[in-house]
C-alpha cells in the first residue's frame, strides 16, 4: 500500500506536470489564451515538500488539534495546498521557508477562528466568503475547517485565481468555489448580501477593507478582518466607517489583531464605491 507521503507527492506530480503543460500552450481563460511566466520547480529540486506530520505537530503546538475533529482531511489538504503554495511565484508568497508559511497561512487564521469561540462570539451559520484571497489565507483554512459551509474565495488577479482553482481540485474541497472579480464590482452584484461569514487579510487600511466586506453581509452576518495592531486614530476611524456602513463592531476580550463586526443595517446601495472614490476619500476620516 502507497505510504501517505508517497500519495502527497504523487499528487504534486500530478500538478506539475499539469502546470508544465499550461506552460508550455497556456490556459484559456474567460474565452482569452493567458500564458505563464513561472515554471514550477521539479520535485526533486524542491527542498520545501510539507508534510501531514508537519501540519499536525504545528497544530499540536498552537492548541488546535481539535480541528480534526472537524475534518480529518485537513492535515493531508493543508499540507498540499502549502506545497503548491511555496512552489508558485513569488507574487502569492514572499515566504519560502515552510515553517513560517504553515504558521502565517495556516495557524494565524485557525488562531483567529479559535479566538473568536473563545470570547463567545457566536460565528452564524452559512456561506462563507474571502475578500481578495490571494494565496488562499485566510479563506481556504477556515473553510477546511468547516468542510459542509460553502465557501467562496474572490481574487480579482488572474493568476491567483487560476492558482486556487488548481488547488481546490487537488485537496478535492468541494465545498469551495474560487470568484474571479474585483471586489467593488462582485459587490453590486449576485454576491451583495449572500454571506453569513466575509474574510479577509487586510493588505489595504482598515477602513477600506471593512467597505469592501461588510457588503457582501446577510443582515446579523459577521466580518472578520485580519489587520494587525490598530492606532487610536485607526479604531476612531473604523468605527465611524462602520456606522455608515451599517455594520456594528463587535468587541472581543482579549483583544485580538482582527476588526470583528456585525452587520446590523442594510448598506446604503452606493456602498462600495469605485475604487477611485475609495482610495481618495476613505471612509471614516473627517473632513473639514
Amino acid at each position: 500500500m502507497p505510504s501517505v507521503v508517497s500519495n502527497h507527492r504523487a499528487a504534486f506530480e500530478r500538478f506539475l506536470v499539469a502546470r508544465t503543460a499550461t506552460n508550455s500552450i497556456g490556459t484559456r481563460h474567460n474565452q482569452s489564451v493567458t500564458r505563464l511566466r513561472h515554471p514550477y520547480p521539479t520535485p526533486l529540486s524542491m527542498p520545501y515538500l510539507i508534510d501531514e506530520q508537519q501540519i499536525r505537530a504545528a497544530l499540536r503546538l498552537a492548541g488546535l488539534s481539535y480541528v480534526e475533529d472537524l475534518n480529518p482531511n485537513l492535515p493531508r489538504q493543508s499540507a498540499l495546498w502549502l506545497t503548491m503554495m511555496l512552489a508558485a511565484p513569488r507574487n502569492l508568497t514572499a515566504i519560502r521557508d515552510p515553517e513560517t508559511a504553515i504558521n502565517k497561512h495556516l495557524i494565524e487564521p485557525l488562531t483567529g477562528r479559535h479566538r473568536l469561540i473563545a470570547a463567545d462570539l457566536a460565528i452564524p451559520h452559512g456561506p462563507l466568503i474571502d475578500i481578495g484571497s490571494g494565496n488562499g489565507a485566510p479563506g481556504l483554512p477556515l473553510a477546511l475547517c468547516e468542510p459542509g459551509r460553502a465557501a467562496t474565495l474572490l481574487d480579482s488577479r488572474k493568476g491567483s485565481s487560476q492558482f486556487l482553482r488548481q488547488v481546490v481540485t487537488q485537496i478535492n474541497a468541494r465545498q469551495i468555489r474560487i470568484h474571479h472579480q474585483r471586489a467593488e464590482q462582485a459587490a453590486h452584484e449576485d454576491l451583495r448580501s449572500r454571506f453569513a461569514l466575509v474574510v479577509s487579510r487586510a493588505a489595504a487600511p482598515p477602513t477600506v477593507a471593512l467597505e469592501l466586506t461588510v457588503p457582501f453581509l446577510q443582515i446579523g452576518g459577521l466580518a472578520a478582518v485580519w489587520t494587525g495592531e490598530l492606532s487610536d486614530t485607526e479604531s476612531q476611524a473604523v468605527a465611524l466607517a462602520l456606522q455608515e456602513l451599517g455594520a456594528e463592531p463587535t468587541p472581543i476580550d482579549p483583544p485580538a489583531d482582527i476588526i470583528v463586526a456585525t452587520r446590523t443595517h442594510q448598506t446604503d446601495a452606493r456602498f462600495p464605491r469605485t475604487w477611485n472614490r475609495i482610495r481618495r476619500q476613505p471612509l471614516g476620516v473627517r473632513r473639514p
